[in-house]
């Protein structure tokens, strides 16, 4: 693998977090779990509530963890002690960084996850082709079979109850900043349990697919993979569009995660599992998109660099908006306005990014995660 930069992994990561920060946009804003039957409320906020699950969740952390995957080989190369280390001390420090923003900022987050299953791809590293596409199925499908147990548990024994944590709820509203931390602290576990049944094993089947692609160094030379960007972008957006749309369909029919209805599992559960042919006409459609107007995505390019730093700097920003301790707008407004918000700061956290980027080689948390996993072998 080429150890010059590449340019289309850091477009597609800038761009990934723009999906993830709109996915996340009702937890931090409307409740803990996510969209309320009130924010809801008139055709705007309708539309806006189906794009963002038809378009967004589940497919964006997918091409987040695929690039995590892709890029491991960046630090681990040939797999030697010493780069093996230093990947487990990234771990280490991505796993302290995301328990703190699950703290202080967002239960929601991802970096302790990405953390937990970087050590299980350690040991694939060294691992053949083979035996890393196998495991990829092998998890990919126990993943839809725990997927498909859930539903039917759920399916089984529906709740017509309000299930949003209230006193987590009532701690972003109008607690103290050390309130809102304990009250997130105390919903982790579950919170956790929530993320690992839903996201863990397909993040994992990215993650090995990303490192597929990194042997192979797949994004550094889009043009030589033309035809096969080309076919992910037909099938993966022909085939993936209209179940995405199915699947936001029903969890709006159903009411969504406050009423757990038997539309709404389906719905939600379905959208996870069938996510990755989505994601795979994103990453098609990206690479073409790069390949004839690479400048277009170059706007996104400094975000990429600095993903790090952007992720953090979204949870940031909103809980100063919309946390108690804040300016105090937790659950005032509806899915529209809501998801406008996290468009409008991810733009402006992309301009800073930018101007910082002028200046310093590195955002600011990666400059941090850097000093602790220590410089990279020449």
């Amino acid at each position: 693998m080429s150890r010059a930069r590449q340019a289309f992994p850091d477009q597609l990561r800038g761009l990934a977090l723009l999906g993830i920060i709109v996915v996340n946009a009702p937890f931090l804003a409307i409740s803990s779990t996510g969209y309320t039957e009130a924010s809801l409320e008139g055709w705007w906020n309708q539309a806006a509530g189906f794009a963002v699950l038809t378009l967004a969740q589940g497919k964006f952390y997918l091409l987040f963890s695929f690039l995590f995957g892709y890029s491991a080989l960046f630090i681990l190369r040939d797999g030697a002690a010493p780069n093996r280390r230093r990947y487990r001390r990234r771990l280490v420090g991505l796993a302290v960084l995301g328990l703190a923003h699950a703290v202080f900022l967002f239960t929601g987050d991802i970096l302790f996850s990405y953390a937990l299953l970087g050590f299980g791809l350690l040991l694939l590293v060294r691992r053949s082709d083979r035996v890393v596409l196998r495991t990829a199925v092998i998890v990919f499908v126990l993943s839809a079979v725990w997927l498909a147990l859930i539903a039917a548990l759920l399916v089984a024994e529906p709740s017509r109850e309000q299930t949003t944590d209230l006193a987590l709820d009532a701690a972003l509203a109008d607690g103290s900043f050390l309130a809102a931390a304990r009250a997130r602290l105390a919903a982790l576990p579950v919170v956790l349990l929530t993320i690992g049944s839903l996201q863990w094993g397909l993040a994992f089947v990215m993650f090995c697919v990303g490192l597929l692609a990194g042997r192979r160094a797949l994004l550094a030379d889009l043009a030589a993979s033309r035809v096969l960007w080309r076919r992910l972008a037909l099938w993966g957006l022909l085939i993936g569009f209209p179940l995405q749309a199915g699947a936001a369909v029903l969890q709006l029919v159903g009411g969504g995660l406050f009423t757990l209805s038997t539309p709404a599992v389906i719905g939600l559960i379905g959208g996870f599992v069938t996510a990755p042919i989505l994601a795979a006409g994103y990453l098609g459609g990206l690479a073409l998109v790069s390949l004839r107007a690479p400048r277009v995505l170059d706007v996104v390019r400094d975000g990429g660099r600095a993903s790090l730093t952007l992720y953090l700097g979204e949870s940031i920003v909103f809980c100063i908006l919309f946390c108690g301790w804040g300016f105090g707008l937790f659950g005032r407004l509806g899915a529209g306005a809501v998801t406008v918000i996290a468009i409008a700061i991810y733009l402006l956290l992309e301009v800073a990014i930018r101007l910082w980027l002028r200046r310093f080689a590195q955002g600011p948390f990666e400059r941090l995660l850097a000093a602790w996993t220590g410089p990279a072998l020449r």
